[in-house]
């Protein structure tokens, strides 16, 4: 799914994601958070990112 960061947040080496940058994410493991696809651990709490479409999405919806 994809997630838009609605604060900065920073992986487990420090490198900063700015608020938002949207990124592709999946539930973690406990179900409870979610987990940015390709970074060094980076597990999201629910007030620091919200759903979000790609045009990509909005065209695979319209048919295109």
């Amino acid at each position: 799914m994809k997630i838009k960061l609605t604060k900065t947040v920073r992986d487990f080496s420090g490198s900063p994601y700015p608020k938002g940058t949207v990124l592709e994410a999946r539930i973690g493991p406990e179900g409870v958070k979610v987990e940015v696809v390709g970074a060094q651990h980076l597990p999201l709490d629910p007030d620091e990112w919200e759903t979000t479409m790609s045009n990509e999405d909005f065209e695979r919806l319209l048919g295109r």
